[in-house]
Order: C-alpha cells, then structure tokens, then sequence
C-alpha cells in the first residue's frame, strides 16, 4: 500500500490535476482574483470558501486552478492551498509560496498546506483558511506538525503551486 501512496505522491497525483485542469477547469484560467494588500486580507478571502470533499466525479484528489476556487467558492485543502499561494504570490512575491502535502495513513488525514516565507526567512503556513503563526524552520517541521499521531507519515514533498515542479519528495 505504501508504494502506491508514494507512486501517487511522487509524479501521477500532479500529472492527473494538469489534465483534469485543462479538460475540466479551462474556463476559469483567465478570471481575475482578488487584489490583496496583506496577509489578513488574504485570510479574509480564504473565509469565503467552503472545505468540501472531493466528489466521486473527481474520480481522485486533484489541485484545481486558485481561479476555480474562486469562482466556486469550494474545494478541499489542495484547493485552499493552492489559493492562498496564488493570493501571497500577487500580495507579495518575496513570501515564496509553496504546496506542502503529507500523505498519511489512514489516507483520509493526508493533507495539503501553502507554507511561505517571513521576512525574517522563518516558514509559516495556511491550513485551509487558518494562517498558523508559529514560525518554523524548515518544511520538515511543518509536516511532522500536520501529522501529528494517531496518523502514521509514509512520505511528504513540496511543489511550486503554478506548474507542480518538484521541490523535494521525501519518503519516510
């Protein structure tokens, strides 16, 4: 079982959310998002979305467009996530907003948070809408905090929120 988490984790889980981008979400590419002058603000946004479940027409977890999420006003952490970092990105691009996604066992506790750059270089994140203010030092933090027991981390990596490109996976 764990092979195939981190087979998911590694490569197919990012190669399935850029194609179901562009056969299922392309008419929202184009929209505007919200204009953001600080990090409550970007909070306040976050608020407006509804966490809901992926639905079986999803077939799997997959990261939609931040445009999409916008517009629908729901989606799961991967969704928050991948929001967030779109809006610290036009808010402010030095805070380097990245996706960091824990793949647990059970399956159902993984999770997807945006981590971005203090400008004293410390790592803070969103989880869904919630802005952690606790500084960290590195990802490795982050993810052993989202992991907490009675979930069992089998790997965990870290992605740039526009196209994907790997960071660093890191099986456990």
């Amino acid at each position: 079982m764990n092979w195939l988490l981190r087979w998911w984790l590694k490569g197919a889980r990012y190669n399935w959310s850029r194609l179901r981008r562009k056969v299922c979400e392309r008419k929202y590419w184009h929209m505007e998002l919200p204009q953001v002058s600080a990090l409550s603000e970007i909070q306040d946004c976050l608020l407006q979305i509804t966490w809901k479940k992926d639905s079986f027409w999803h077939l799997y977890d997959s990261i939609s467009y931040p445009q999409t999420v916008w517009e629908r006003k729901k989606d799961d952490c991967d969704g928050f996530a991948v929001l967030a970092a779109a809006l610290l990105h036009i808010w402010d691009p030095a805070t380097q907003p990245v996706l960091l996604t824990v793949i647990t066992r059970p399956i159902r506790y993984s999770h997807t948070v945006c981590v971005f750059k203090t400008p004293d270089n410390s790592l803070r994140y969103f989880d869904n809408a919630r802005l952690v203010i606790e500084d960290y030092h590195n990802c490795e933090q982050i993810a052993r905090r989202i992991s907490l027991p009675p979930k069992k981390m089998v790997c965990w990596d870290v992605r740039q929120w526009e196209d994907f490109s790997l960071i660093g996976f890191y099986p456990v």
